[in-house]
């Protein structure tokens, strides 16, 4: 039974006592530029006291008022020791369980450190519109390069910390267990290892390492229903010696190889995908994220992903560890997508990956299901688009 039929039972046993209709057809979308004239926002947070927080690749933190259309910028925060080049810099964000107690911050951000270019986790204290640093997370062990970062980082229903990290251009690393590049990270909030990390094969010792074998996995979500998490990548996953799918959604199990860079399709012994984009097809996905609740009708426990070289939003059916493309939104709307977050209203927040300072952060708020026309987007140039415009709904 898919997420959307399991709350479609519900809600259809909640309304049965006043004949109402439940679960009929989609939701209705709205989708608002909430901001503009950013320079690559990576990633996006919300504190519990409604500021929204945005990474920018070349270094930056922002803290807006809210996440309303305009709302003002409160901080603009560098960050010490970024080494933002090419696809590294400050990216992942994510934000402490027990914020209210502890405010606790944790970046994932490409730095200098003892003499190496690497990419690391660090916790910070949120205090008013300012940043102090606590400790690092991660410190050593994943080398950082000008693609092939991963970097994105989400609190699990396990309460533990998971991080993407990619082959920072070096492919062997992805297959040795003793490397933390090429891998989907697992650690206590910390930075400890958690007892019941795996082992993986080859190596002697749980480490911070929960799955390998990954190239470039930018995204991870987990699904609200099951607890499973999944991970989405540039995967350029080898079925044979002459074809490969480059996108794929990956199911987190314990020391799973996804195969990256050998051949790894079906009856190679590696683990296969969830889903893939299909050979010669580039889509370059990204982030990620579930959504949830009655306003996404049908939609609630559907997977999003952002799409970069694809630039739109992918849109699928989860059943279990069962992925299925449904058909895309807003393709071409507002050029590469990298980051689909779901709000604390409910709503889906996206960034933008244009540069020049032309870049976005678009709000898609659902509506209830009232009805099942297709999405209708007016695509309109970035720099025309003025925060609090409603650019599209599917009526």
């Amino acid at each position: 039974m898919t997420n959307s039929a399991r709350l479609c039972l519900l809600v259809s046993a909640m309304m049965a006592a006043v004949s109402a209709p439940a679960c009929a057809a989609p939701p209705v979308l709205t989708a608002t530029v909430i901001q503009t004239g950013l320079s690559r926002p990576w990633d996006v947070a919300f504190l519990p006291d409604g500021r929204m927080l945005v990474s920018e690749r070349r270094g930056n933190i922002l803290i807006f008022q809210s996440p309303d259309p305009g709302a003002s910028l409160l901080a603009t925060i560098p960050l010490e020791g970024v080494h933002a080049e090419s696809e590294a810099g400050a990216m992942g964000i994510a934000i402490d369980p027990g914020f209210a107690t502890n405010g606790f911050l944790y970046l994932c951000i490409s730095r200098d450190d003892e003499l190496e270019w690497r990419n690391q986790v660090l916790r910070y204290v949120v205090s008013e519109n300012t940043l102090t640093f606590d400790s690092f997370v991660i410190r050593r062990g994943i080398l950082a390069s000008f693609n092939h970062n991963g970097c994105r980082v989400r609190f699990g229903p396990d309460g533990k910390l998971w991080v993407t990290s990619g082959d920072a251009s070096d492919p062997p690393s992805a297959q040795n267990p003793n490397s933390l590049n090429g891998k989907v990270l697992r650690v206590n909030p910390d930075g400890t290892v958690p007892d019941d990390n795996p082992i993986l094969p080859g190596a002697i010792s749980p480490t911070a390492a929960y799955t390998m074998g990954h190239r470039n996995p930018q995204g991870i979500a987990f699904d609200p229903f099951t607890r499973l998490g999944f991970s989405m990548e540039h995967a350029h996953h080898r079925i044979s010696e002459t074809a490969e799918e480059h996108d794929t959604i990956n199911v987190l199990r314990a020391a799973a190889n996804y195969g990256w860079p050998e051949v790894a399709g079906s009856g190679s012994g590696f683990d296969q995908p969830a889903w893939g984009s299909g050979v010669d097809r580039r889509l370059a996905i990204s982030g990620g994220a579930f959504v949830s609740g009655g306003a996404w009708g049908e939609w609630s426990g559907h997977l999003f992903a952002a799409a970069l070289a694809g630039q739109r939003l992918l849109h699928f059916g989860v059943d279990g560890e069962t992925v299925t493309e449904l058909p895309t939104l807003y393709e071409g709307a507002w050029g590469r997508l990298r980051s689909p977050v779901l709000g604390p209203d409910g709503s889906l927040y996206l960034t933008t990956d244009i540069g020049d300072g032309q870049d976005l952060i678009i709000r898609i708020t659902p509506a209830g299901p009232e009805g099942s026309a297709p999405v209708r987007v007016n695509a309109v140039a970035p720099e025309t688009q003025p925060a609090g415009a409603a650019l599209a709904r599917v009526a």
